[in-house]
């Protein structure tokens, strides 16, 4: 998946699961065009994948099991944070989040 269809399916998924806030005011920028006002997400996607209303929305704030091929590993913190975490480790981020939606 590219970083575009990334971000759109993570939010919709977060859309899906709650998420009200969309993206804060002072993240859009207005641009005027002929056919009328266009707004646009000015800031990179970080800002928007590192929100934590965004995170909850996403991957809830239960507790959750992770399942590797190793085995399965029972987290003691919401799911969340977890992926959170990972994502702020991660290489890539975007491609993390990609992995996980």
């Amino acid at each position: 998946m590219s970083t575009q269809e990334i971000l759109e399916k993570a939010i919709q998924k977060a859309i899906d699961g709650g998420w009200e806030h969309g993206i804060p005011a002072d993240h859009l920028q207005i641009v005027e065009d002929k056919g009328g006002i266009l707004f646009y997400y000015q800031n990179p996607p970080y800002d928007l994948i590192f929100n934590h209303d965004f995170a909850k929305a996403l991957w809830g704030e239960e507790a959750g099991v992770l399942n590797f091929p190793e085995g399965k590993i029972h987290l003691q913190s919401p799911l969340w944070q977890y992926h959170l975490q990972q994502m702020v480790i991660a290489d890539d981020p975007i491609k993390y989040l990609g992995e996980n939606l």
